[in-house]
């Protein structure tokens, strides 16, 4: 469990995601205008057979890389990383075309986890850059249709951090607290901001660090925001499927247990879980942990627990579960997995638990949706068994 340190600080990436027409280059103009984003680089994804959004952006040329796609077929995250490498190269090269931070600007068709997967475990990526939150733009006008004919645009919300819903000089009041209502119910942890021609708080969104527990426990309580999740709410009506849940565990977790939770529920239940955060008491220490579908970032060990609380706390934006089905899996925390050195023999009785708690995972059917390969880890080496 240990994090990849380097001595250069890595350079903080904030994504922009949101449906098409949302307000997302509005955003990104505005907020290049901004002081704090002086000398930020931005990544534009295009998607159509003419580039155009890029021509909207204001900044310079040798700041800007373009993804052209012309299609959503899948490589996306791969010309994303792409174009960081190479902007990192170009100003090793050339010192006066440095830059201290990224906006990533997604388009409104594009599936945001693949992005947000190789901007989390890819190795050459997370040696230099971090991804520090996920905005999403809701379109003030047109934003509630979007989330209840275009499920793409329920994904986006659902990852968040923040949401900006946009266009409140031209949508109407009640249309605004509606459409803020039904965000509330898709990701009630999610931080929302009302702009009009994408006029936000640049400092602030720049100093927020959303996704990135941090290493403070006053830092990670904030990230959490389990409070948002105190109760199960009625799932929202763009998706029935979807539900938001907060869940706590009383006892301490032990290494193996919670190194084979968390690849189990990525394994077997990621196409489910749109969001999964949490402080887990990991044999008495806390650790901060996120996954994102199928994808699990690394656990950040926290310096200081955030409260007096000592429960694991795990907050859940899901399709087609329910906490019941969650709850069943906590049994693996429990899971020692054999402490002696290794060797060649395995202990039938910790193996026959390791195959009943494998199927804890897969008694529930799951939502049909491809399975993207996140971090892989081998189990046997972690945990251990003999």
């Amino acid at each position: 469990m240990s994090s990849l340190h380097t001595q250069t600080p890595r350079v903080p990436v904030l994504l922009v995601t949101g449906f098409l027409g949302s307000g997302k280059t509005t955003l990104v103009n505005r907020l290049l205008k901004a002081q704090a984003f002086a000398r930020a680089a931005v990544v534009v994804n295009e998607y159509g057979e003419v580039s155009i959004d890029h021509a909207l952006v204001e900044a310079p040329r040798w700041r800007m890389r373009v993804i052209d796609s012309g299609c959503l077929c899948g490589h996306v995250h791969e010309e994303v990383a792409s174009s960081l490498l190479d902007l990192h190269a170009k100003r090793a090269r050339r010192p006066e075309r440095d830059f201290d931070c990224v906006l990533i600007e997604m388009s409104g068709l594009a599936d945001p986890v693949p992005v947000v997967q190789i901007l989390t475990t890819d190795p050459h990526i997370t040696e230099l850059y971090r991804l520090q939150t996920v905005i999403t733009v809701a379109d003030g006008v047109h934003g509630a249709g979007h989330l209840t004919a275009q499920p793409e645009s329920v994904k986006q919300a659902a990852v968040a951090d923040t949401v900006v819903i946009s266009k409140t000089d031209i949508a109407d009041e009640a249309r605004l607290d509606a459409l803020a209502h039904e965000l509330d119910v898709i990701n009630p942890g999610a931080r929302q901001i009302r702009a009009a021609r994408g006029e936000i708080d640049a400092e602030r969104i720049l100093a927020q660090s959303a996704f990135d527990a941090g290493e403070r426990g006053e830092a990670a309580r904030a990230w959490l925001n389990d409070r948002s999740y105190a109760a199960t709410v009625a799932p929202a009506s763009a998706d029935p499927a979807l539900k938001t849940f907060a869940l706590s565990y009383d006892e301490e977790v032990t290494l193996p247990g919670f190194v084979l939770w968390m690849n189990l529920l990525a394994g077997c239940r990621g196409a489910g879980l749109l969001r999964v955060k949490g402080i887990v008491n990991v044999e008495g220490k806390p650790y901060a942990v996120q996954a994102v579908q199928t994808i699990v970032s690394e656990p950040v060990p926290l310096e200081a627990w955030p409260d007096d609380d000592r429960r694991s706390r795990l907050v859940f934006i899901t399709r087609g579960m329910d906490a019941g089905e969650i709850r069943r899996t906590f049994a693996t925390f429990r899971f020692e997995g054999g402490r002696a050195s290794r060797n060649m023999t395995i202990n039938p009785a910790t193996y026959q638990r390791f195959r009943e708690t494998i199927e804890m995972f897969r008694a529930s059917p799951q939502p049909s949706s491809p399975v993207q390969a996140g971090r892989k880890t081998d189990l046997t080496s972690d945990l251990e068994l003999q």
